[in-house]
């Protein structure tokens, strides 16, 4: 069963009355409220620019929110990304529909009102959009690899300051990252900016 198809039955359990509601959302597995919070809180756009002057107006709108770009991933048809601070995290994905539309989805957990943080990030990077047309700063970033080593390929980017939640790869000098998607990716432990070193040993 697609996972979409179980929000619209816990929304419905909800309308139950009194202990019935509680009795019923009960049986619920507990993942399936974090999937409905995702699905949910979820917001969406497109935006009649190319997938990369879109990313550079991310990184823009991030940086003025005192924000930034943590981990860059490379997809098939875009990026995905993400970011976050003691106060919330979140992903964006960009995915190119022609070389001049590019449509932008994004993820938003916080101890705020989730939509507000995601129409705001919306709102500020089709702001940007308008007013100039930008680059992405690769400076301060280091390249994720597939496996342990500098040859294997390369999957995406890290901001070498951010603070990552990292596992050492045995004993070797390179770590585990999860991406935006849910996959695996290594990065080496000299490129980790020495304020992370603590925060990467406990994950060891």
């Amino acid at each position: 069963m697609r996972r979409t198809l179980f929000i619209p039955l816990l929304i419905a359990l909800l309308w139950l009355p009194g202990c019935a509601a509680m009795t019923a959302v009960a049986v619920v597995p507990g993942a399936l409220f974090d999937v409905a919070a995702t699905e949910l809180v979820s917001e969406e756009r497109s935006f009649a620019n190319n997938v990369d002057t879109t990313l550079a107006s991310v990184q823009t709108s991030l940086r003025n929110m005192k924000l930034d770009v943590d981990v860059l991933e490379l997809q098939e048809r875009g990026y995905a990304i993400a970011f976050g601070n003691d106060k919330l995290n979140g992903t964006i994905t960009l995915k190119k529909m022609t070389p001049k539309l590019t449509t932008m989805q994004i993820k938003v957990r916080s101890t705020m009102r989730e939509a507000s943080v995601e129409e705001a990030i919306i709102d500020s990077v089709q702001a940007n959009l308008k007013r100039q047309k930008t680059r992405f700063h690769y400076a301060g970033y280091n390249k994720l690899r597939a496996k342990p080593g500098s040859e294997t390929a390369h999957l995406g980017w890290y901001r070498s300051d951010a603070k990552l939640e990292t596992r050492r790869n045995g004993k070797s000098e390179w770590f585990r990252l999860k991406l935006p998607s849910g996959k695996t990716a290594f990065l080496k432990g000299d490129s980790i900016e020495a304020s992370n070193h603590s925060h990467h040993s406990r994950n060891s």
